[in-house]
């Protein structure tokens, strides 16, 4: 698939090391709440069995994922920015291909509404009568928890590792990480993506 290039200047005031460290940050729990969530959620093999000791432990862990699904939008689309944000082209990487950022953009707007705030638009009558500013429906986040996952690790961060150029090897790397810790809980996460300290070694030893 072609990449779509678009002219984003890069946003993030920070150092690149200490921002890179919080886009893993965001990947490692998002892989986790995920995995965690196709354990628990209805059919899976751990379904029922935490719920006397968690009480809604699957609303917990659904949101979770969610909120660190809408920060990774929020990176990878890399659209209507504040100076502060840290977004896909402070790392040199194409923008990702226009499919895919429509397929973004549907979930970023209804997972801000769902947690960021408590707007009258959480009400399905409010919606049904107030058609001005788009669509109605909801996701059903249970089932859009895998989409979500796929579209922004195996789509979003695959592409990042493919086109990083100079931060190629180190996206490479927390890439394999994160689609393995979304499959498989007894996935390791290398110490070198674990803490601040350890991510900045490691990029210092690329000469990042």
């Amino acid at each position: 698939m072609p990449i779509e290039n678009h002219e984003y200047s890069a946003m993030t005031t920070a150092d690149k090391k200490a921002a890179f460290f919080h886009l893993i940050d965001s990947h490692r729990w998002l892989a986790a709440s995920g995995c965690a969530w196709n354990q628990i959620k209805p059919g899976g093999l751990q379904e029922g069995k935490f719920d006397q000791y968690l009480p809604n432990i699957t609303v917990m862990v659904r949101d979770c994922f969610l909120l660190h699904a809408r920060s990774l939008i929020k990176f990878y689309r890399d659209r209507n920015n504040r100076p502060t944000d840290i977004v896909l082209s402070d790392f040199s990487v194409p923008s990702i291909v226009t499919s895919l950022d429509t397929c973004l953009e549907k979930y970023e707007k209804p997972i801000e509404i769902h947690l960021l705030h408590l707007p009258d638009w959480r009400d399905v009558d409010y919606r049904s009568h107030t058609r001005q500013r788009g669509t109605t429906v909801r996701p059903n986040w249970g089932s859009n928890v895998s989409v979500i996952a796929g579209k922004l690790i195996d789509e979003c961060l695959k592409h990042a590792s493919a086109n990083g150029a100079n931060w190629q090897s180190p996206f490479t790397k927390f890439y394999i990480a994160t689609a393995g810790r979304y499959r498989d809980k007894s996935s390791s996460w290398p110490t070198e993506l674990c803490e601040k300290s350890d991510v900045e070694g490691y990029l210092k030893d690329l000469r990042l």
